[in-house]
């Protein structure tokens, strides 16, 4: 299921795209094999490059495509300085064990008034603050067959404030923060309970207790 926190990603970054009058070079940062966001891109708008990179493998056959990388979003060192005009990365930041050197990296492979678009969890939300005590195979439960496997969570950026922070201190401009509920983007397979939290993420939407929005979408402009 497609969480509205990447829907809303996938919608700022085709504004991006629709408003360039150039082709934009692009880069996936912890990419996976996923093309989720790309495919909704191209329809949109074709002329554009999107690159890759992830801890793992994460090249894919597509002509859009021109270099993909393998490394940590805190160590994009094979990345080129001033490289790309936009970057997103899709609920990549949660698994960085260093997010203040990863603001610093996502600066530097970004070209002066670059744009970057981040969907990440929320760690003060209660079914996050459950994820980071419980192991990785719990996680693995709640993920549907075929797609990628859970990897260890770590928060260590803390809370969204604090993360704004840190991109901040490396240069970028926060231009929009918005919250999305979450429990029910995990838990729709279950019956029953699915419908408890669909209620749930009514209740927390319409009281705007942003604390207890698992998801966030974050969009900075490189000064």
């Amino acid at each position: 299921m497609q969480t509205e926190a990447e829907k809303y990603l996938i919608k700022i970054v085709r504004k991006i795209l629709a408003k360039s009058n150039q082709a934009l070079k692009i880069i996936n940062l912890g990419a996976a094999k996923s093309t989720v966001v790309e495919n909704e891109l191209l329809q949109e708008k074709k002329d554009f490059i999107c690159d890759r990179a992830d801890i793992e493998d994460c090249n894919v056959n597509e002509d859009y495509v021109e270099r993909t990388y393998i490394c940590p979003l805190e160590n994009l060192s094979p990345i080129d300085t001033a490289k790309y005009d936009l970057a997103f990365a899709n609920f990549v930041l949660e698994h960085v064990s260093e997010p203040d050197k990863a603001a610093k990296e996502m600066a530097r492979i970004l070209k002066p008034g670059g744009e970057i678009v981040i969907s990440l969890s929320n760690p003060k939300a209660p079914e996050f603050r459950l994820a980071k005590a419980t192991p990785t195979w719990f996680h693995q439960l709640f993920r549907k067959a075929g797609h990628d496997d859970a990897y260890p969570v770590k928060y260590a950026y803390k809370n969204i404030n604090n993360f704004i922070l840190s991109m901040a201190l490396v240069g970028f401009e926060i231009k929009e923060k918005k919250y999305f509920p979450a429990t029910y983007s995990y838990l729709h397979r279950y019956p029953v309970i699915n419908l408890l939290s669909r209620a749930y993420d009514k209740i927390v939407v319409k009281g705007n207790w942003k604390n207890l929005m698992g998801h966030t979408v974050l969009h900075f402009r490189k000064s």
